[in-house]
C-alpha cells in the first residue's frame, strides 16, 4: 500500500489503520487546500470498499438520501461544521441505529434510493469520512455544533498541517505531485527542477497550500519545452495571497452571523459563548457592516 506525498509523515500510520479500519467514522481537519478530500479518496481507495462508491456529499441535498446513495461504499462529507442541525441529527442518529429516512418530499428521479419507501427506517451501510477546515471542539461549546456528534466522528481524527509548516516535506511533496502531473500530461521526461526553480518554490509560504502548489506546477510543466522545470516556466502565483484572504473574510463574515443569529443578537450571550473578546466581535460587527437586530 503506498503511503503518498500528500499524507503528513506524523499522519501515515493513522490513515493507514483508518483505511483498514473499513466502517469507522474519519474527522480530517485541515485548511482550505491542505488535501483534505485527497486524503478522504486514499483511505477509500485502500480500504475493503475500494470498488464501491465513493460519493461526495452537498447541502443541496437531504443527508439521508446521500447515505442511501452512498450504500456499500463511503460518504465523504466536506465542511461538518457548515451543515445544519437538522441534517447533524440525521448523522447522529445513523451513527446510533445505521439506518435513515429517506426524505419523503425529495424527488427521485434521478436518485438510486428513488425505490425505497418514504419515512420508513432503512438500515444503511456506509462508511462516513468528514472533513472540516473549522475547530468543531470550539464550535461544539459555543453551541453551534452537535457534541455527541463530534464525539463518534472523532473515532480517526487526521490533522492537515498548512504545507508552510511541512518544509521537511515540502521536496518530497514537489516531486511528488510533479509525478502525477507529468504522468497525466504524458511528459515523463520532465523529472528535474532547476535550482533557481527550487528556490522560488521555497520562499513562497502557500497560503492555498497543496491546492495551489498543484496548480503552479501544472502550469509549469504544461508550459516547460526542456527537460527540466525552469524558474521561467513558474507562473506569477504571489497574486493568490489576494483571493485567499478574501475567502477567509467571507467565511469570518458568514460565521459571526451565524453566532449572532444563534444566541438571539445579544453581544455579551454570543461573547461568553463563543469564548470571543466584547471589543473583538464588536469591531467586526463594524468591519463587515453587520446590522444587529434588536429583540424585545
Amino acid at each position: 500500500m503506498e503511503m503518498v506525498h500528500f499524507i503528513p509523515s506524523s499522519q501515515r500510520r493513522l490513515a493507514l489503520l483508518a483505511a483498514q479500519a473499513d466502517s469507522a467514522p474519519v474527522l480530517i481537519y485541515g485548511a482550505t487546500g491542505t488535501g483534505k478530500g485527497a486524503i478522504a479518496r486514499w483511505i477509500h481507495s485502500n480500504g475493503p470498499r475500494a470498488a464501491r462508491i465513493f460519493l461526495v456529499a452537498t447541502q443541496e441535498k437531504p443527508l439521508a438520501d446521500q447515505i442511501l446513495e452512498a450504500q456499500g461504499g463511503t460518504l465523504m462529507i466536506p465542511e461538518m461544521g457548515e451543515w445544519n442541525f437538522s441534517e447533524q441529527k440525521v448523522l447522529l442518529g445513523y451513527f446510533k441505529t445505521k439506518s435513515v429516512i429517506r426524505n419523503e418530499d425529495e424527488d427521485t428521479s434521478r436518485n438510486v434510493s428513488a425505490n425505497i419507501p418514504a419515512n420508513v427506517p432503512v438500515i444503511a451501510n456506509v462508511r462516513i469520512i468528514g472533513t472540516t477546515s473549522q475547530a468543531l471542539e470550539g464550535r461544539a461549546q459555543g453551541g453551534l455544533f452537535n457534541i455527541e456528534l463530534l464525539e463518534k466522528l472523532n473515532v480517526f481524527r487526521i490533522e492537515m498541517p498548512a504545507l508552510a509548516k511541512r518544509t521537511s516535506e515540502f521536496d518530497d511533496i514537489v516531486m511528488g505531485i510533479v509525478g502525477e502531473i507529468t504522468r497525466e500530461l504524458h511528459k515523463e521526461h520532465l523529472k528535474v527542477v532547476s535550482h533557481e526553480a527550487w528556490a522560488r518554490l521555497k520562499s513562497y509560504d502557500w497560503p492555498g497550500n497543496l491546492r495551489e502548489l498543484r496548480n503552479v506546477l501544472r502550469i509549469a510543466i504544461a508550459s516547460s519545452k526542456g527537460d527540466q522545470i525552469e524558474i521561467s516556466d513558474l507562473p506569477d502565483f504571489g497574486f493568490a495571497r489576494i483571493d485567499f484572504r478574501a475567502t477567509r473574510e467571507q467565511f469570518e463574515k458568514i460565521y459571526i452571523l451565524e453566532l449572532l443569529k444563534t444566541f438571539n443578537w445579544e453581544i455579551d450571550k454570543t461573547c461568553k459563548m463563543s469564548r470571543m473578546d466584547k471589543s473583538i466581535l464588536l469591531s467586526k460587527i463594524k468591519h463587515y457592516g453587520i446590522t444587529v437586530e434588536h429583540t424585545d
